[in-house]
């Protein structure tokens, strides 16, 4: 199989690209003093600077090298078998499918809280790189919705920086769309009652929580509480858990907070950058590289063995 024009999901370009490290801004100062007075420009270097220089060198000349980790190495291998054997790659996991489960919740919300009107989008898209599909229809601007798993999870990227893999993703999306601006929005939406009886179960399943007959033992109902309001935000959302769950009663719940909607929504604008294409095309250059040579190697010369 030739993996010569791949396009990568947009989704996952973000996992496969290895951007060189540049140099720091006072290495770069140093690199150019350092250069200009070796040849000529200024007072000599003295011995100790002629080392450094050629050290900056090196490392200047690696900063323009390309190469792929041994990460992103793993899961070209793994993209490349896969397609090769007509494999499925397992993503089944409860964050992925709860994702897939309230795309129409977290875009109401966002719509809600944000005032734009918000239409599902179904055209996919695709050029010599990426192929993608995003989850709004344009209007000026590219959206992207995360929907965060639990309370924990939305609480983290209040404080970090934004994802690069999102980032990376959103470029993919202003490049086939055409469009400068993107925007990634995290939704903190009600966990579907499935995945928190899921969460609960596995909760149990190490700390014993649920006596024979499947009930909350009494000692056990505020880690029960507190595995359920870390998944559901809503009044709306815990009324209608209760009533589905057998074994979790509203009444436990008498001090339950509502988190506000406009409080579930985390919005992160970027703009396009050329060079930021440029590296992720780079980079696919690479791993399509990569992946035409992932092969088993069987070829291994058995005389080699009888002739010990």
């Amino acid at each position: 199989m030739d993996f010569s024009k791949y396009l990568f999901r947009a989704h996952m370009v973000g996992k496969i690209i290895d951007v060189p490290k540049p140099l720091t801004a006072n290495q770069q100062l140093m690199f150019s003093d350092y250069m200009s007075r070796s040849g000529g420009a200024g007072r000599p270097l003295t011995e100790n600077q002629q080392k450094e220089l050629i050290s900056l060198t090196y490392k200047f000349n690696e900063s323009k090298k390309y190469t792929l980790s041994d990460s992103t190495k793993k899961i070209l291998s793994t993209l490349a078998y896969a397609e090769k054997t007509k494999r499925k790659i397992d993503i089944n996991s409860p964050k992925i499918f709860k994702g897939l489960s309230v795309e129409k919740e977290a875009r109401d919300i966002l719509t809600r809280v944000s005032g734009l009107f918000l239409t599902v989008n179904t055209e996919r898209k695709q050029n010599e790189w990426v192929t993608g599909i995003v989850d709004v229809e344009p209007q000026g601007v590219v959206i992207d919705i995360k929907s965060s798993w639990s309370w924990e999870s939305f609480s983290t990227i209040l404080q970090e920086k934004p994802n690069e893999i999102y980032l990376r993703q959103g470029d993919s999306y202003m490049d086939l769309w055409h469009i400068p601006e993107f925007l990634l929005c995290h939704i903190l939406v009600d966990t579907p009652s499935k995945l928190v009886e899921g969460e609960i179960k596995r909760f149990d399943y190490n700390n014993d929580i649920l006596d024979f007959e499947g009930n909350v033992r009494e000692e056990s109902i505020h880690d029960v509480k507190r595995i359920v309001s870390n998944h559901i935000f809503s009044r709306k959302g815990i009324e209608k858990f209760c009533s589905e769950s057998s074994n979790i009663h509203i009444e436990w719940f008498d001090d339950f907070i509502e988190i506000p909607e406009n409080e579930r929504v985390h919005m992160i604008p970027h703009s396009y950058d050329k060079v930021r294409i440029e590296q992720r095309n780079e980079c696919i250059k690479l791993a399509r590289e990569h992946m035409n040579n992932c092969k088993p190697i069987n070829n291994f010369n058995l005389n080699l063995l009888t002739n010990v």
